[in-house]
């Protein structure tokens, strides 16, 4: 088991907050990124991000719900 001091756990902290900020940034475009200096503009880009991770979540569930029943009728 590996000792963690206080300066431990701050570094470690510090590398997570820098692994997810360089892996959230390599996925916007170029444009996106300019664009998400602005901050109603990103605000609008994360509600719309948010909405439609939420409809992809809505139909995998309606999906899983339709093979179920289907395979409780006998048809898949």
């Amino acid at each position: 088991m590996s000792y963690m001091d206080r300066d431990n756990i701050i570094e470690e902290g510090l590398f997570d907050k820098l692994k997810n900020f360089f892996k959230d940034r390599r996925k916007y475009s170029k444009l996106t990124r300019i664009l998400m200096k602005d901050p109603k503009w990103k605000k609008a880009y994360k509600d719309t991000e948010k909405t439609v991770d939420d409809y992809l979540a809505l139909t995998k569930k309606i999906e899983a719900d339709l093979d179920k029943r289907l395979k409780k009728k006998g048809l898949k």
